[in-house]
């Protein structure tokens, strides 16, 4: 009697522990957040050790997810329900068979969400490895410009600006990206501007710091840079995938994410918005997607997407197969240009992994794919070259090159999630 009591209760345990779930903090609908959260920001170093090597430790551990992929029944999302996904914190249902190319060249964007001369920068960009700073524009408008790598002008910028449209056209929140052009007559310095030096402290943004930033940078009087427009409402810090790992949109965020090579998945790379409603979730920073790498500053390893850098799971099985099993990249691939980087045709939805392991995507099922999958076929290649156009690329056949291998690219995913 006892025993059969403590099978019961390890049997409810499993079922539980097995089932999606929602933060109650959040509000009642599911991947939807009507309150205005407390966000604790992650350092970066902290959250790598916690997907790349805690949670791999943990998982085995929490037997009721395992046990239900095992037998074949894993985790059903939250909100996806006869083949639909409902409107959600980080996603909007837009009809992208009725949208007309010019509107996704568009995306969030109007014409007026290009910087308008002179711009003023009010302080440098303090985070991450891409050159940058903050300006106010002559309308008032804020933005933040980063820039090219000296050696690749075009390559990250139009990355971002290119793969922000295309996310949006699926559906996804996405601040505005443009290419923004100007000349050295069109910069303005804010008193009190800093810039962070090389160890850490601030300084004083002066006009000497900015010709180390732009002379090598200016081609005919001008430098270019992307232009993302800083968001309105109140600013809270970054989401975390893994409370998001239920929600179909998140899931599935995988293949829109293997589409485009978009390796850097880090919960730094969204931000959570309270609109005054509601917190709004978007996916930002773009610079490491197509060909582009910005932790590189250049172009992508031809293994990027095949293989993560920090992955416990990876390094287990590389040790149990004495270093025989490897990546199936081609690690002799060039890049196609400066402006466009390494960014391959050959792409498989199953294999393809970012840069440290993501919990939500690991969480993503056929159902989840195959949403996504028919959403993706609805991007036509007139809609994808919309896109691509978005990127001002100074060359046709870059232009064209992306264009074409983005095409190859969707069609393999389609194939595998639609054909079955």
């Amino acid at each position: 009697m006892i025993a059969r009591r403590y099978l019961l209760s390890a049997i409810c345990y499993l079922l539980v522990a097995g089932c999606a779930s929602w933060p109650r903090a959040y509000g009642v609908a599911p991947c939807c957040i009507a309150t205005k959260p407390h966000v604790i920001k992650q350092p970066v170093w902290w959250h790598v050790l916690d997907v790349a090597v805690l949670e791999p430790l943990e998982f085995p551990l929490r037997l009721g997810r395992p046990l239900r992929a095992w037998a074949g029944s894993p985790v059903r999302a939250l909100n996806l329900s006869s083949g639909r996904v409902a409107d959600s914190a980080f996603f909007t249902n837009r009809d992208i068979a009725s949208t007309p190319p010019e509107q996704i060249r568009w995306g969030p964007s109007t014409p007026e969400d290009v910087p308008r001369p002179p711009v003023t920068i009010t302080k440098s960009k303090m985070e991450g490895k891409t050159a940058g700073f903050f300006v106010t524009d002559a309308n008032g408008q804020r933005f933040l410009l980063k820039l090219d790598p000296v050696a690749a002008p075009e390559l990250l910028s139009g990355a971002e600006v290119v793969t922000s449209k295309l996310l949006h056209a699926l559906g996804y929140h996405v601040p505005s990206y443009e290419i923004a052009r100007l000349s050295w007559d069109d910069v303005r310095i804010a008193p009190g501007a800093a810039w962070k030096g090389p160890l850490g402290l601030e300084q004083p943004f002066t006009e000497s710091h900015l010709h180390q930033l732009l002379d090598e940078r200016l081609s005919q009087g001008t430098f270019r840079a992307s232009a993302s427009k800083i968001l309105e409402g109140t600013v809270l810090g970054p989401a975390r995938f893994k409370r998001f790992r239920d929600c179909a949109e998140i899931r599935a965020l995988r293949l829109a994410f293997a589409w485009v090579n978009n390796i850097d998945t880090k919960d730094q790379q969204t931000l959570l918005v309270w609109d005054g409603t509601k917190t709004v979730g978007y996916l930002l920073d773009f610079g490491t997607s197509l060909g582009a790498d910005a932790g590189r500053g250049g172009p992508k390893h031809p293994c990027a997407g095949w293989t993560s850098v920090v992955d416990l799971r990876q390094a287990v099985v590389k040790l149990l197969t004495f270093g025989m099993r490897h990546p199936t990249c081609d690690a002799t691939r060039e890049p196609f240009s400066a402006a466009i980087g390494l960014f391959s045709p050959q792409a498989d939805p199953q294999r393809w992994k970012p840069y440290v392991p993501n919990i939500a995507f690991e969480a993503m099922t056929e159902d989840d794919a195959d949403w996504m999958a028919r959403r993706m076929s609805q991007l036509s290649d007139a809609r994808i070259a919309a896109a691509v156009s978005a990127g001002q690329y100074s060359h046709p056949a870059d232009a064209a090159y992306l264009t074409q291998t983005l095409i190859q690219r969707r069609d393999a995913i389609v194939r595998r999630y639609q054909d079955d």
